[in-house]
């Protein structure tokens, strides 16, 4: 079987089909990923054909980090704006590739791989990791975090919603489906996002409501099999508290917002610095873009990049997050609470959720976020700590991987 994985965004939207493509490849499949440029390397080195689509995601993200601490409302306009103005980019790119594909996966705002499966005349599935995404009366639309509405406003604003993309969007992807000699798409969001749907989330963030249109199956999250990596012998020290003198009692936080940028980074910087001075506890300081290279730290706050968040999430005891779907099932596996301070999208839903949880504190809006607001999620993790460790007993630790594979498999034996 020859697959396409389409996702376009971040590397919260990649990783997880990394993790699918290497179950397919595994298995035997062929497996070709057509993504930003960035993640080229991640593809090729696990035999995947590669397919360079739109420009460095990276880069992307810090020349629009102001929309990551907006009101999603507010950002909403700019990030259609944005989407609609990369749309030719992102068709040409897809279709400057041969495609020979007997099934076509997309994830993030992928839009062109639709296009590829109906030109080839073969299944499209698309993959979400947040229940949030998905068209329902029990919640709003991820693009609208506003919770607690009946569920005839939700519905209302899902209409809402709709309506939005066709005028924005859908008459624009229809346009371009005309020039590849496609039939126009009646309502386009729906023949994408609502049609053959993967939802890749742990059963325990939200059970799949009965109203979700389309064909549906529902996995836990995408997360990497195996052995974790190893942590460097630097950041091990400082976790043994080897760095600073600390005693092996103080307190790890983990402070980090993944892939998504912070424009007033040294207001990170100073939390992090104050939670070690002021109230005595460590820092795991994670940055996504090496911001902190020159900036001198404390004996008690590390900066990280990259680091596989199986090997570090339980050794610490509390984790501040953005709230992203992959980082959101880390925690979660880690049974250490959470502290969720949501930047864009879906993570507002995972936020609420957590809490609901019982697995850590209301989360807090990114301006409002504080080292007072930390030390005292921290002050209380204790208060949620059995929850977290009954909810990382539910999860199921190997991800979902293998029945999506199944899906796929079956899916595209059908069409033969």
């Amino acid at each position: 079987m020859k697959v396409l994985l389409a996702p376009l965004g971040s590397r919260g939207d990649v990783q997880p089909q990394l993790v699918l493509g290497e179950e397919l490849v595994r298995r035997g499949h062929d497996v070709t990923m057509a993504a930003p440029p960035n993640f080229r390397s991640w593809a090729e080195e696990r035999r995947f054909r590669f397919i360079p689509v739109g420009e460095d995601i990276n880069v992307f993200i810090r020349a629009n980090s102001y929309m990551t601490e907006q009101h999603p409302v507010v950002a909403l306009p700019g990030q259609i704006r944005l989407v609609r103005e990369h749309l030719e980019r992102e068709v040409r790119d897809m279709f400057a590739a041969r495609h020979d594909h007997d099934i076509v996966v997309a994830a993030g705002i992928s839009f062109a791989a639709k296009m590829v499966a109906d030109q080839l005349g073969v299944p499209h599935v698309f993959c979400c990791y947040t229940l949030s995404a998905l068209c329902s009366s029990a919640h709003p639309p991820v693009v609208a975090p506003v919770f607690g509405l009946p569920r005839l406003a939700n519905r209302a604003l899902w209409s809402l919603f709709k309506g939005t993309f066709q005028l924005t969007l859908g008459n624009k992807l229809n346009q371009l489906r005309r020039a590849r000699g496609l039939r126009v798409d009646r309502s386009p969001w729906q023949a994408i996002h609502g049609t053959e749907v993967i939802l890749a989330q742990d059963a325990v963030m939200g059970e799949l409501p009965a109203d979700v249109p389309g064909r549906n199956l529902h996995i836990p999250a995408l997360v990497p099999r195996g052995d974790a990596a190893p942590l460097s012998d630097l950041l091990e020290r400082f976790l043994r508290g080897a760095s600073d003198g600390s005693a092996a009692s103080a307190p790890l936080v983990y402070l980090g917002f993944g892939s998504m940028p912070t424009v007033d980074r040294a207001r990170i910087v100073r939390i992090a610095v104050d939670l070690f001075e002021t109230h005595g506890a460590r820092v795991v300081l994670h940055s996504s873009h090496a911001e902190e290279v020159s900036v001198a730290l404390p004996p008690g706050v590390f900066s990280v990049g990259d680091v596989d968040h199986r090997a570090l999430f339980p050794r610490v005891d509390l984790i501040v997050h953005h709230g992203g779907a992959g980082t959101t099932a880390a925690a979660l596996r880690s049974g250490v609470p959470q502290l969720v301070v949501p930047h864009i999208v879906d993570q507002f839903f995972h936020g609420r959720r957590i809490a609901e949880l019982g697995v850590g504190p209301a989360p807090v809006p990114k301006p409002k976020l504080s080292s007072a607001a930390v030390a005292a999620a921290l002050r209380d993790r204790f208060k949620y700590w059995a929850k977290a460790q009954r909810v990382r007993a539910a999860v199921q630790a190997e991800g979902g991987a293998a029945r999506a594979a199944d899906h796929l498999e079956a899916l595209a034996a059908s069409r033969r």
